[in-house]
């Protein structure tokens, strides 16, 4: 394993390598920091550092502290090599961001078995990072088949405009609309336990029960059996799916919902809020259940109804201020009255959020009766 020794004492250094050079190390001796610095900013540079702390141009501690500021991947191991010996100093020089300390005069035999120490946490920080790399690769190559088989599925738009902003690459929240032969709309609103693979892995069961059921003509009940009883039978327990079916007549005029587990689905008439549906039953894939509807409501052509997950009410800005219910239906109106793009809400919400981090995703469907 190659090593990077820093020392202005060229006796020091000239033996410090001869003797490293004997217990199986490479080693590269610099005079100074800044040296050591340059030689960090090659190609493969060395991961195993010997630093003295008294150093001219630049010392020790501040090559400790460049390098623990600049070097986030693949870190080196740092071995301090001083002759201060006060506990303070100690202190210092592991703040600074060195792993391992040793004070002059030394045994060769210690420093032997520090090097060995940083020797072997570099190996399993390698050994660390390969294993990160596979699953990171094997994780992308999920991602895309889950994302493929999503955008393969017959999504019909019209009538509708959705917010989608997940957290990471797939999401746990899902989006399904699509016809019966009837002309009956059929549009799934669902929100998946947590966020990412995890919870985006039990997307495709969904799709597939909700577009060949569809297509076939059967109801939303149906469906909704269907999909929990799979649920429970392929899906590990834990993982269950929040849901919002809406059942829209061919003529547009009566409308069938089912809550399940969601936040309260909005209907606007007019530009105010009409109607809030609470939740009437369980999530799916919790225990086998019914689903009858939670309500069905004649509307007029022009009724908006909002679908969303609780990712949008449940933003938190960087003042720990919750988003919250009010805000987010006062925010529905001010869209309605603007006559604004969906992306109206999305900026809001983010503008209210700031800098602070996004905790889950943020998912909406809008449908016009």
């Amino acid at each position: 394993m190659k090593l990077l020794i820093a020392d202005d004492d060229l006796t020091s250094r000239t033996m410090l390598a001869a003797v490293t050079r004997k217990w199986g190390f490479e080693p590269i001796a610099v005079e100074d920091g800044e040296a050591a610095w340059q030689v960090l900013q090659e190609s493969h540079p060395p991961l195993l550092l010997l630093i003295d702390w008294e150093m001219p141009r630049l010392d020790g501690l501040s090559l400790c502290l460049r390098i623990r500021n600049r070097v986030k991947n693949n870190p080196p191991y740092i071995l301090l090599l001083t002759s201060r010996s006060e506990t303070d100093d100690v202190v210092a020089g592991l703040d600074a961001g060195a792993n391992n300390y040793i004070i002059k005069p030394f045994a060769n035999a210690e420093l032997k078995a520090r090097l060995q120490v940083g020797q072997r946490m570099l190996e399993l920080q390698i050994e660390l990072k390969k294993t990160q790399d596979i699953l990171t690769n094997e994780r992308e190559v999920i991602e895309n088949i889950i994302l493929k088989m999503r955008a393969a599925k017959p999504f019909d738009a019209n009538q509708l405009r959705i917010l989608d902003c997940p957290v990471e690459k797939t999401s746990g929240d899902i989006i399904l609309s699509a016809f019966r032969p009837d002309k009956s709309r059929h549009v799934l609103m669902g929100d998946f336990t947590g966020h990412g693979l995890m919870a985006a892995v039990g997307g495709p069961i969904v799709y597939d029960v909700f577009y060949t059921m569809t297509a076939k003509g059967l109801s939303i009940q149906q469906i909704a059996i269907e999909i929990n009883r799979q649920l429970l039978e392929k899906m590990p327990t834990g993982l269950f799916l929040g849901a919002i079916f809406i059942e829209l007549s061919p003529d547009g005029r009566s409308l069938s919902l089912w809550n399940c587990g969601m936040s309260d689905i909005l209907i606007y008439r007019k530009g105010k809020l009409w109607q809030k549906v609470s939740s009437s039953t369980l999530a799916l894939g919790i225990i086998k259940q019914d689903f009858e509807p939670t309500v069905t409501l004649d509307v007029n052509s022009g009724d908006m109804v909002y679908a969303y997950s609780d990712g949008i009410t449940e933003v938190i800005n960087s003042e720990e201020e919750e988003f919250g219910q009010d805000r987010f239906e006062q925010l529905i109106c001010e869209l309605l009255a603007s006559k604004s793009e969906i992306g109206f809400l999305s900026d809001k919400v983010y503008q209210f959020k700031g800098d602070a981090e996004q905790f889950d995703d943020i998912t909406l469907v809008e449908l016009t009766c």
